[in-house]
């Protein structure tokens, strides 16, 4: 995933604003449940997975 480069001087569009979106939705998860940094990307990355097995 290193062509995404999410620093919002060299990515615009689609790209910049779903990582925006992604972060917010991270946030309001971390304040509702009290969960770790570390549990939120064990989540991130078992959606990831699902697409990579299931597709979308």
């Amino acid at each position: 995933m290193s062509k995404f480069n999410f620093d919002d001087t060299e990515t615009s569009g689609i790209w910049w604003s779903t990582n925006v979106s992604i972060r917010d939705i991270c946030l309001e998860l971390k304040e509702d449940t009290t969960c770790e940094d570390s549990e939120i990307v064990e989540l991130l990355r078992s959606i990831a997975k699902s697409i990579e097995v299931n597709g979308l």
